[in-house]
């Protein structure tokens, strides 16, 4: 079982369209040698990320997360969203937060699923002042959402019926081989499995954009997935690391491991995994 942190900081930021949306911060006991943004997945919500939040700050980071759009505690129909540049102008709009608090520490993100679908977008399109990224489980290939039915009826209602909502999704035994987890996830009321047909067509749209810019890329990442991720195929995540030109990037595929890496049975090994990465990019770092 995950060991809980409560958050120092809560509280909300002004993001598309107007909607009020939640974020938390963590810090370490001592002071933060950087920053590590979040950015969750689907159905999900920033609070479900304590593994991440207590190794990072006993690591000594501070971390940031907020509850995109239609998610946990944030403004919102669920699962909706009325153009992909809603999720962009979110995490912009989140960063301009976080450098209130913290103006001058080196700044990462952290993009799981959808999360990380959101962060290579961004960072393709508005790398300044990110250090570095780490996406977990991206939906390059999804098949745990993407069924063809599915995509069939998105394409076919969101220009007439854009917020038709439906459930979506593999199931919650699919997110960890942990039953304590997978537990947690059903008794979460802030967990949920409702999409619009119109967050699934700008869905697609955004995933077909990364897969053809994703040489482009030139901040440093890491890229992780597990093997037997039955959402997002782990061969996606192998296409896009074999598309990208930059020298400094690394793969780690953990072998078992079920869509949620950093909340599976070898969470552990991945949270040293992601703590060498950061460590190693923040000492190459120019002071600020």
């Amino acid at each position: 079982m995950p060991v809980t942190q409560a958050a120092q900081l809560e509280d909300t930021f002004c993001g598309a369209h107007g909607l009020s949306l939640f974020y938390q911060a963590w810090y370490p006991r001592r002071t933060a040698k950087a920053i590590v943004v979040i950015v969750h997945g689907f159905g999900e919500h920033c609070d479900r990320y304590h593994t991440v939040t207590t190794a990072l700050t006993q690591a000594g980071y501070a971390v940031f997360g907020f509850d995109n759009q239609g998610h946990g505690r944030s403004e919102g129909q669920r699962g909706h969203i009325d153009r992909w540049q809603d999720y962009r102008d979110n995490v912009s709009a989140f960063l301009t937060q976080v450098r209130r608090h913290e103006p001058s520490l080196p700044l990462f993100i952290f993009g799981h699923s959808l999360g990380g679908l959101i962060v290579l977008d961004f960072a393709l399109l508005q790398p300044q002042d990110i250090a570095g990224i780490i996406i977990s489980g991206p939906p390059i290939r999804p098949v745990g959402i993407a069924k063809p039915y599915l995509v069939t009826i998105a394409r076919i209602l969101s220009g007439v019926w854009p917020r038709f909502s439906m459930a979506v999704g593999a199931g919650k035994a699919t997110l960890s081989r942990d039953p304590a987890i997978v537990q947690q996830i059903q008794e979460d009321p802030l967990t949920h499995s409702m999409a619009t047909v119109r967050w699934g067509t700008e869905c697609l749209v955004a995933i077909a954009n990364v897969r053809r810019t994703i040489s482009q890329l030139q901040l440093p990442i890491l890229l992780i997935h597990g093997s037997a991720d039955k959402i997002n195929d782990v061969r996606g995540s192998q296409e896009i690391f074999d598309r990208i030109t930059l020298a400094d990037k690394t793969f780690q595929v953990y072998p078992g491991s079920y869509h949620e890496p950093h909340n599976d049975l070898d969470r552990d090994k991945v949270m040293v995994d992601v703590i060498h990465w950061l460590d190693h990019h923040r000492s190459k770092l120019p002071m600020r």
